[in-house]
Parts: C-alpha cells; structure tokens; sequence
C-alpha cells in the first residue's frame, strides 16, 4: 500500500480496520520511515479470526433458527441457502486475503514506498500536495459513507421484519443482531479496495506527471523553435584576418557550439532520469500485482458473486411483492457492488493508459529531435517501453482493466438465469 504524506489519512483507517500493521516515524532527514508492528500485527489476526468466527458463527445461528426471519427470504429454498453460504465467505475469504497481504507484505510495501519517494523527489515540480491530499480524503470518505448508510438501511429493514414476526416466546431480534460481525466485515472490504485503488491511481497519477515532464522538456521547445524560426540568420560570414585561419574558424565552432553541446548533456541526463522513473514505477505496478494479487482476485470474484446473488434475491422479492422498501434496499446493493467493481477496475485501467501514453511521447521525440547524442538515449527508452509490459493482474490470472465490466456482466447474466432456473425447479 502507498504510504506517502498526502495518503496518511488512508493509512490510520486502515491500521484501525487491520489492514495496516506498520508504524511510521520521521527520520533525522523528515522522510517518513515505515517499521513492521508486532502490536498491531497481533491486532490484525486477532480481529480477523475473530470477526470470521462470529461471522459463520451467525450464519449457523440463522440457517438453524426455528423462527426464522431471514430464512423466510433467503433461505427458504436449497439455492437460497447456497447463494447465502457463497454470499458471505466470499466476504470472508477477501478480508482475510487484505489482513494476510498487510502481515505478510512488509517488505513489498517498504520497497514500494522508497521507490515511489524516489519519483516524488524527481517529479517534485510537477506535484500538487494539497490536491493530492484533498483526493485521498474523498477517496477515503465517500466509500465508508456509502457503506455505512446501506448497512444501516439493510439493518433497519430487517428489525422492522423481526419485530412484525415476534412472538411472547420468541427474540426474533436475534436472527438480525447476529448478521452484525458480517456487516462489520464490509468495512474492512471497503478499506481494502480503498487501499488498493489509492495505490493504483498514485501510480497512474505518477505515470501522468512524468509525461507531462517529458513533454514540456522536449516538445516544447522543439515546437516553439519550429514556430519561431528567424527570417534571417544573426550571423551570415564571418571574415578571417588572422594568420591562423583554420584555428580561429575551429575555435569560433567551439565557442558557438558550447551552449548547445551543454544543453544536450542535460537533457540527456534528464531523459535517462525520466527512463528510471518510468521503470521504478513498472516495477511498482508489478509489486502491488503480486503482493495484492490474491486480494485483488478475491475482491473480483465477490463483486461477481454479489452482483448475481443481490440481483437474484430482487428477483425474488419482486415475485414476491411484500414490501416496496426490500426491493429498493437491493437495488442500492447492486449499485453499491457495482461502484465497488469500479473502484478496483478503473484506477488500474487508468493507470496502464497512462504507461502506455509513454511510448507515444518518446515516439514523438525521435520524430522531431536530430541531435545525436540524445537520439541514442531516446531509442533505448523506446527500446525499454517495448519491453517491460507495465499492467495490473490479479495474481496473474486475469488483467485488471475495463474488459473485466464487459466479461463480468455477460457472467452475471449467464448465473442468473441458472439460479432463477434452480430456484423455480425446487420451488
């Protein structure tokens, strides 16, 4: 996970909803140095295994009520009782995957916050910290909002059905209370997916910058020196009255070539500057990849298996037709899993347009430049583009990019119909 001054809010969320077990302290120079935590690594495991227990603990609970209030709507069938099973270990096993890559991703998280600290130091003209900041805090607000209005209003709706169904005899309360560990694990899913979009869009925000860098540094004094050519040159002869002809020519080249000649090293060192950073930052893409890719795998599939069994549930309720505000409350966890699907699929996607923007410009480069020396520089980082493939998978199964909307809403709609066709088999 990125952990940088402008994304420090992210990460005290995230030590809370033990995502985080690090500690950071400033060093003598004031750069932020990252240590592993034993407390707060005992408190990542501990409310993982916890939250897991009391997780399936009421999932038991209410699949074996004998006054049952959610049964008598998502377990009232063997498909209903199965989509629910899947429903919440889904959940489960994604939270579990983000607390086990936090415990055991200390050395991935530390090598990719140096190397990002070293781009920031070189791209420090092109940043805006309080832009970034403001960014983070939204990234960060705006999904924990949305979370917490909808399990309020999932939480709400079925008290309102338990106290409908009680009896003199019977808490039908208790169906409801204990659902509440597995809600508590949405908000550790939701700052997992926060986590890792933050990442990946500092990554694409980076890659962003550093064309930026490259164009202004070397397109567009190519394209004002085009556009500003003098009708005539400042110099036409030059008159030879000394005895040394040949020298005074071969120094007057020297002395007008000097600028010039100095002006190319910098730029080539500037380009070769630029050319690590562009690499630094494909080696942290393929960090978080496999660092994260068993978490991002997880978080993928759950977002899949929601969309088709919140999808199938308001299926059945609008068979039903009981209640108006049931209908409305799956119709906000389908946006709420779509949104969720899109705050993973659209920071990489963004980010990998931003790497692939990269060639072009250097393309563009050697279209227009003709000095030599710097030529030779821009082949090799052309030559380095072609080479390293700069993309997000998810543990090398699948590339996280838009074609995963497409091919998940033609699965969603290919598992729906079996499920409807299951649930109308069995009744």
């Amino acid at each position: 996970m990125e952990i940088t001054e402008p994304t420090l809010c992210i990460f005290y969320v995230s030590k809370v909803l033990a995502l985080a077990p690090f500690s950071v302290r400033r060093n003598s120079k004031g750069v932020l140095d990252i240590r592993r935590s034993v407390m707060f690594s005992v408190y990542s495991a501990s409310l993982c295994l916890l939250m897991v227990f009391l997780t399936y603990q009421g999932l038991l609970f209410d699949a074996n009520s004998q006054v049952p209030v959610r049964p008598s709507f998502r377990m009232k069938s063997a498909t209903s009782k199965v989509v629910t099973a899947l429903d919440v270990s889904v959940v489960v096993l994604a939270c579990s995957a983000g607390v086990g890559c936090g415990l055991w991703g200390y050395r991935a998280t530390r090598e990719l916050n140096t190397r990002l600290r070293k781009v920031d130091d070189s791209l420090h003209s092109f940043s805006n910290f309080k832009r970034d900041r403001i960014l983070a805090i939204l990234m960060l607000a705006l999904p924990l909002i949305a979370i917490t209005s909808i399990l309020g209003l999932d939480l709400s709706t079925w008290l309102r059905f338990a106290i409908c169904m009680r009896t003199p005899t019977d808490d039908t309360e208790l169906n409801v209370q204990w659902y509440i560990p597995f809600y508590s694990l949405y908000f550790i899913l939701t700052g997992l997916q926060i986590n890792f979009a933050n990442t990946a869009f500092g990554l694409g925000r980076r890659f962003r910058r550093l064309n930026v860098m490259l164009r202004s540094s070397f397109l567009k004094d190519v394209d004002n020196n085009q556009k500003y050519i003098p009708s005539k040159p400042l110099i036409t002869t030059v008159k030879v009255v000394s005895q040394h002809p040949l020298s005074l020519h071969q120094s007057l080249s020297k002395l007008s070539h000097l600028p010039t000649q100095e002006s190319a090293k910098s730029k080539v060192a500037l380009l070769r500057l630029l050319e690590e950073n562009h690499e630094s930052l494909g080696k942290c893409m393929r960090l978080v990849s496999n660092s994260h890719g068993v978490a991002v795998l997880f978080i993928l599939v759950s977002c899949l298996l929601h969309l088709v069994a919140t999808s199938y549930f308001l299926f059945l309720e609008l068979l039903n037709k009981k209640d108006s505000g049931m209908v409305w409350l799956q119709v906000l966890w389908i946006v709420f899993h779509a949104l969720r699907l899109i705050l993973v699929v659209e920071p990489c996607h963004l980010a990998t347009v931003e790497s692939k923007k990269t060639i072009q410009i250097v393309c563009e480069i050697e279209r227009k430049i003709h000095d030599p020396i710097l030529n030779e520089e821009v082949k090799k980082f052309w030559q380095q583009l072609l080479v390293v493939d700069v993309e997000f998978s998810a543990s090398g199964l699948c590339r996280v990019n838009r074609t995963l909307l497409t091919s998940f809403s033609s699965a969603i709609c290919t598992y729906l119909v079996i499920l409807i066709q299951f649930q109308n088999t069995n009744g």
